[in-house]
Order: C-alpha cells, then sequence, then structure tokens
C-alpha cells in the first residue's frame, strides 16, 4: 500500500515521537481512583491466607486471583486505562514484593503447619501493597474530580 504523504525529515520524526512518549507517559501516569489501593491489599493478603485453608483451598485462591483481575480490569477500563503498568519503579518494586509474600505464604504452608509464618507473610503481602498504594498516589497525584 503506498502513502501519499511525504516522508518526515529526522526533526519532524524525533518531535512524533517524543509527542508518542509523553502521551504515553500520561496514560500510564493517570492517577488511580482512592478505594483500588485498600481493596488490592485486603484480596493479596486474602490470597495469602488462603494457605491456611484446609479444604477448597485451590478453588478458593482461584476466586480470590479471579477477583483481583476483576476488580483490577474493571477498574482500568472505567478509567480508559485498562492493562497499563504506571511509570514508577518503585511502585512496581513494591507491588511485585507483595506478591512474592503471598506466594511465599502459599509456599511456607506446604512445609509448616505454623500458622505465623503464613499470617505474617499475609500482613506483609497487604501493608507492602498499602506502601505500593503511598508511592502511587504521590507520583501521580489525586484522580481528576469529574462532575
Amino acid at each position: 500500500m503506498e502513502s501519499i504523504d511525504r516522508t518526515p525529515d529526522a526533526a519532524e520524526a524525533r518531535a512524533a515521537l517524543a509527542d508518542v512518549q509523553q502521551a504515553q507517559r500520561a496514560v500510564r501516569d493517570t492517577p488511580w481512583p482512592t478505594w483500588i489501593y485498600p481493596v488490592n491489599a485486603l484480596l493479596l493478603g486474602a490470597l495469602a491466607s488462603t494457605a491456611l485453608l484446609q479444604e477448597d483451598r485451590n478453588l478458593v485462591f482461584t476466586a480470590v486471583c479471579f477477583t483481583i483481575v476483576g476488580v483490577n480490569t474493571t477498574a482500568g477500563y472505567r478509567m480508559g486505562t485498562p492493562w497499563t503498568l504506571p511509570t514508577s519503579r518503585l511502585f512496581i518494586a513494591l507491588v511485585a514484593a507483595s506478591g512474592l509474600c503471598a506466594l511465599a505464604a502459599l509456599l511456607v504452608a506446604e512445609v509448616t503447619t505454623a500458622a505465623w509464618p503464613v499470617l505474617a507473610l499475609a500482613v506483609a503481602a497487604t501493608v507492602g501493597y498499602l506502601a505500593a498504594g503511598v508511592v502511587h498516589r504521590r507520583s501521580t497525584g489525586s484522580p481528576r474530580r469529574t462532575a
């Protein structure tokens, strides 16, 4: 397919690419609704706590996973930014650490019968995500008010 548009020179191409990068950053740094931070923190804690269940552990674990994905996807679509990751590396690192705490709780439950390590990891996952929420809010500001 041919294009009848003229080819931009190097300066015009750089400017166009800079505009695209600026637009991508604006989308990635869109403020999230305030309620999403504590909801995600509690859901991660619940995910880690499923390791304490004796019966239906896999079913509850799967249900919590689907809830996490569903809540975040729905919120992302309502904001107009589904499937985007924020630019804050500290936020991403804290979320990853929280997820690792939740995963570690599941692994620890397989090797010990003590509940306290699982509970400690569940609390760490929750607190870690709350800290990530603070980092994210500081890097993006408050959500815009819609009339």
